[in-house]
């Protein structure tokens, strides 16, 4: 088993050049170096690759109209083989799982082909892939499926900290599908699933073992449900000291316009044109221009759905342009 940040990895698809080449009766050996690192790829033969007769071997010639059949077979057939041979120089796509072979690790290939870039677009739109990818997957905590997890976990079984993790996830996929723009606390306390969810009986843990009543268990855990989510930037508070308003950043419209304002302005400037406007440049000018309180969480998810959107474009790791 091999683990990234907690999170369990099974298979793994790699982009690189190929900077080292062994040739086995049953399987190739190729160094792929991605950018990151050089790592060893074992690369089986088809079969019909093994059995593949030496050149010059004569075989039964079926022909029609003129045409040679065998001969446009075999033709095939090599442009098949040469799709997976590799050269030193070559970009190479490997799909297959991790192993470690005398105390080094390598991939077995499931799937293996040649990759024909020859302007480089395929390995730009991957390096570009990469960093979103790492932000809002791998490097988030990795949560067990409720499918798999053990019947200690059930719903009768829960502790506090445990039900504020899960009704978070409820209550941001409420948020999410509904397309919810801005809600009260109180509102989400009156509301089916949470209100049950919320008032089942638990296995307080020390920490939280002073909520007393139903009524403050789930006004404590709905506190603590949008603590949750405020920390992820799920949702954020204009003016928390005053305003009882909670939005939703992904669909709070004016955040998002003055965020690109932002960008789009400074871009104009010569000190930002090239390279962009760095992240913690644009959250000193959102909370100049907005509020105070945006926090980085907030930023960087505003930032990702402008992306998504095309509204901007990151030219490197934490710098964006906009035109």
């Amino acid at each position: 088993m091999f683990m990234y940040k907690g999170r369990p990895v099974k298979q793994v698809d790699i982009l690189g050049t190929v900077v080292y080449k062994r040739e086995r009766e049953n399987f190739y050996n190729y160094g792929v170096d991605d950018s990151t690192a050089v790592i060893n790829c074992v690369c089986w033969k088809d079969k019909e690759e093994m059995e593949k007769p030496p050149l010059g071997a004569t075989s039964h010639q079926s022909t029609v109209g003129g045409l040679n059949l065998v001969e446009k077979l075999k033709k095939l057939k090599e442009l098949e083989f040469q799709s997976v041979r590799m050269e030193i120089g070559d970009v190479i796509r490997v799909r297959g799982h991790i192993r470690v072979f005398r105390e080094q690790r390598e991939v077995v290939a499931s799937i293996y082909y040649k990759v024909d870039d020859p302007v480089c677009d395929i390995q730009i739109s991957r390096m570009l892939e990469l960093p979103y990818i790492y932000r809002n997957i791998y490097d988030q905590p990795f949560q067990v499926p409720e499918q798999l997890k053990p019947e200690s976990q059930e719903m009768n079984n829960l502790t506090f900290s445990s039900l504020v993790r899960q009704l978070s996830e409820k209550v941001k996929s409420f948020l999410m599908e509904g397309r919810v723009e801005n809600f009260y606390q109180r509102e989400l306390e009156t509301m089916e699933p949470f209100i049950s969810m919320a008032s089942q009986p638990l296995c307080l843990d020390q920490e939280n073992s002073s909520c007393g009543s139903t009524s403050k268990q789930v006004h404590h855990i709905f506190r603590d449900v949008l603590g949750l989510l405020q920390e992820k930037g799920v949702i954020f508070q204009k003016l928390p000291n005053s305003d009882k308003v909670y939005h939703v950043t992904d669909y709070k419209k004016e955040l998002h316009e003055v965020t690109i304002g932002i960008i789009q302005a400074d871009c104009k400037r010569q000190r930002y044109a090239e390279k962009g406007c760095h992240f913690l440049h644009i959250l000193s000018g959102v909370r100049q221009v907005y509020s105070p309180h945006v926090t980085e969480a907030v930023m960087q998810r505003v930032l990702d759905a402008l992306e998504r959107n095309s509204d901007i474009i990151s030219t490197m790791d934490k710098f964006y342009v906009a035109f």
